[in-house]
């Protein structure tokens, strides 16, 4: 019973400010694995891009103003600008995506068809698997690969039946072989994005897609089932090796006058801009706060563990063994930071869940169990200082000279 006392009453005498710190810790934890995610995410994104056929490419963005109201236009309009891109001396090849929509388990799936630059530009997406490399088509079971939290159970090698829906609104059902993955955080190509400002992390978002080959067997199945469309009217223009100076002056001359667009090493400095000036900004607000609640923390230990130390000397002279005492007044220290640390985990825990079973949408972060690695490390460093912290107090002051000291109060 002593033991129990000797533990509870000192949250009992520091409840408040306990509380507080708790909350404080927890609120800078949950802040600072939510930046880290931000900056994993751009990271992964400037890794996905960073290869040798995307060095020699530029990002074409088509000015959007000048196209024509009706959709088939738009697309006709678009398709005619790539084809022109296309025909140009020393260009290689364009990194684009068709898409439509299908449904797989009650829900809307994206579906994109990736050429052979495509597959080139983003063969660091899979995570599994091969891209169509092998591919070898019979009985219209088209090889695919997937990305997605609904695809989460499915594993290379399997069959699974996506339900396609035509330009009557007619349902046709397709099964479709699994040869490759992209794993969690399910990041794959999107082309969205219009801006002057152009970084890597306009280049990957969250959702359940299947990816085909663009082949005309596949063109043929789609072109019957669904309707397939330009996935954006921005992509890659990649150039071949020998292509000169002048040769890619030309093509860059007309997209300028259709458009516009980004080198590839501006994206890379425009990457790099914007970890520095915002992903490293909005860390200053989270380790502000760790740093807080680190003080306030050390100077808690201190201030309980001063004021224990009569207590803690009584009971020791009682028959409680110092080993005893100075563990207990380590537990009554440390268990704070390991409620703010759990209070982490489990909030990581809960967004992950919601990634996988695609209940929360993409935000650009990553979020995953190693965000909690930092949180571990912040838990460990600040129980050590708190078994240092009143081994250098008991240190200074023994038992008998406490007792003697305070033998009158």
């Amino acid at each position: 019973m002593k033991r129990l006392h000797l533990f509870f009453s000192s949250f009992s005498q520091n409840l408040f400010s306990s509380l507080m710190l708790v909350v404080i810790t927890s609120v800078a934890l949950i802040s600072v694995q939510n930046v880290v995610g931000q900056y994993r995410y751009i990271n992964h994104s400037k890794y996905i891009i960073d290869n040798e056929y995307l060095k020699n490419s530029d990002y074409f963005m088509l000015d959007i103003s000048f196209l024509p109201p009706e959709y088939d236009k738009q697309l006709e309009y678009s398709n005619n600008i790539r084809e022109n891109i296309s025909a140009f001396n020393g260009v290689e090849g364009i990194a684009y995506t068709q898409n439509s929509t299908a449904v797989y388990r009650s829900t809307n799936i994206n579906l994109s068809m990736y050429n052979e630059s495509m597959r080139k530009a983003f063969k660091k997406q899979l995570s599994e698997g091969e891209w169509f490399k092998s591919q070898t088509e019979t009985d219209n079971i088209p090889n695919v690969v997937i990305c997605g939290a609904i695809f989460d159970d499915i594993s290379i090698g399997s069959d699974i039946t996506i339900k396609l829906y035509g330009n009557n609104h007619e349902i046709t059902e397709q099964i479709v072989h699994v040869i490759g993955k992209i794993a969690y955080p399910y990041l794959s190509a999107d082309y969205n994005t219009i801006s002057e400002n152009v970084s890597a992390q306009n280049f990957l978002v969250q959702a359940n897609i299947v990816i085909f080959d663009d082949n005309k067997q596949t063109k043929d199945l789609l072109d019957k089932h669904t309707i397939l469309s330009s996935l954006s009217f921005s992509y890659f223009v990649l150039y071949k090796t020998d292509c000169t100076p002048s040769q890619k002056e030309k093509v860059r001359d007309y997209m300028d006058s259709t458009g516009s667009y980004a080198e590839y090493d501006k994206i890379l400095y425009n990457t790099e801009k914007e970890i520095r000036e915002n992903i490293v900004k909005q860390m200053i607000t989270p380790i502000f706060l760790l740093i807080i609640s680190t003080v306030l923390l050390i100077s808690i230990a201190t201030l309980n563990t001063y004021k224990k130390l009569r207590e803690h000397t009584i009971y020791y002279l009682c028959g409680c063994s110092k080993k005893i005492s100075f563990g207990y007044l380590f537990c009554e220290i440390s268990i704070i930071t390991f409620v703010a640390t759990l209070i982490n985990i489990i909030y990581v825990s809960y967004i992950i869940n919601l990634y996988k079973s695609g209940q929360m949408g993409y935000n650009k972060s990553i979020v995953d169990y190693n965000n909690i690695f930092l949180s571990i490390v912040y838990c460990i460093f600040t129980v050590l200082i708190t078994i240092i912290l009143p081994f250098f107090v008991y240190r200074k002051n023994t038992p008998i000279e406490i007792y003697r000291r305070n033998r009158n109060d």
